[in-house]
């Protein structure tokens, strides 16, 4: 996995552009050696830019746009291999929460409709169907794992989010694969397919998946698979912290918000386990199942978030 930068910078200026008029641009500019190489990058953004006549998407994206670009995370743990390579790292993200970055793992989210999601909230239960539907593997769900919506067209897209991702995993039995149960759909962790992040076989899986757009582009820009280990902090009600790089810019403050955070955050689970199929994870791939499952309270039966 290539090392995550760890130096920021801010190039903004205003620029008068023909046909478009003055626009203050800001882009970010990054390095994993040292400051100034990221105020190199950042200026050498910024004129790119200005070079072919602004931001492709109009006014409106004169600051970057998060996920087509990389924005500043600070780094909170990395992780090695036995032979010291980087394999995966854990960030915080622009609203405060932790994130797993690896290449290792292929990870993606396949969400409900938003109609689906909000009656997901609602939900009741029907037992065995994942367990079914994979074919074998994986306990049943305990009684709040799976939330079904009501009955007609939310329900039946559910259930078809469901079927999807049981054909894919009976599909392709080679691929160990863990669904997870998240507030809005599920999430897949996916050993075994050496697929790199941004390669077409990737995103070719993914479409199969149906993965979400702009999440295969986050994974292509970030160069790694991410999954959120905290909840968003509005679903624990706490307020995320305005993007403030670093954090150390207002250490005091954000120590306190952490902690308010973390206190808001333990009572509940990012996403629930609820059926494995094919391989089981060895050697690195299964550490890093370990601390995924360990940091979202996998099997801990909490109200997810």
């Amino acid at each position: 996995m290539r090392a995550l930068p760890r130096h920021w910078a801010v190039h903004r200026d205003t620029v008068d552009l023909p046909g478009r008029g003055e626009l203050d641009l800001a882009l970010w500019g990054w390095s994993a050696d040292s400051p100034a190489e990221a105020e190199r990058h950042a200026r050498q953004r910024w004129q790119e830019v200005v070079d072919r006549g602004g931001p492709v998407r109009g006014g409106e994206a004169t600051e970057e746009y998060y996920p087509r670009r990389h924005l500043p995370e600070e780094i909170l743990e990395e992780i090695h291999d036995e032979h010291g390579v980087l394999v995966a790292a854990v960030t915080r993200n622009r609203y405060g929460a932790e994130v797993l970055n690896t290449d290792l793992l292929l990870i993606c989210d396949v969400d409900f409709p938003t109609e689906v999601a909000r009656e997901a909230e609602r939900a009741e239960r029907r037992p065995g169907l994942l367990g079914r539907l994979l074919g074998r593997g994986g306990a049943e769900p305990d009684e709040h794992a799976l939330g079904l919506p009501g009955e007609g067209a939310a329900r039946e897209a559910h259930d078809l989010t469901l079927q999807q991702v049981g054909a894919f995993c009976v599909a392709r039995p080679e691929l160990g694969v863990r669904v997870y149960r998240t507030r809005n759909g599920f999430r897949l962790l996916i050993t075994g397919s050496g697929l790199l992040p941004g390669s077409a076989g990737a995103e070719e899986l993914m479409r199969e998946l149906g993965t979400d757009p702009l999440y295969t582009t986050l994974c292509r820009v970030h160069e790694s698979y991410r999954a959120r280990l905290t909840p968003k902090p509005w679903r624990v009600d706490s307020r995320a912290p305005a993007p403030v790089r670093p954090w150390s810019a207002r250490e005091r403050w954000f120590a306190g918000w952490l902690d308010a955070y973390g206190r808001a955050s333990a009572e509940v689970a990012v996403c629930r386990l609820i059926g494995t199929h094919g391989p089981e994870a060895r050697g690195i791939e299964a550490e890093l199942v370990r601390r995924h499952d360990a940091a979202v309270r996998a099997e801990s039966g909490l109200r997810l978030a």
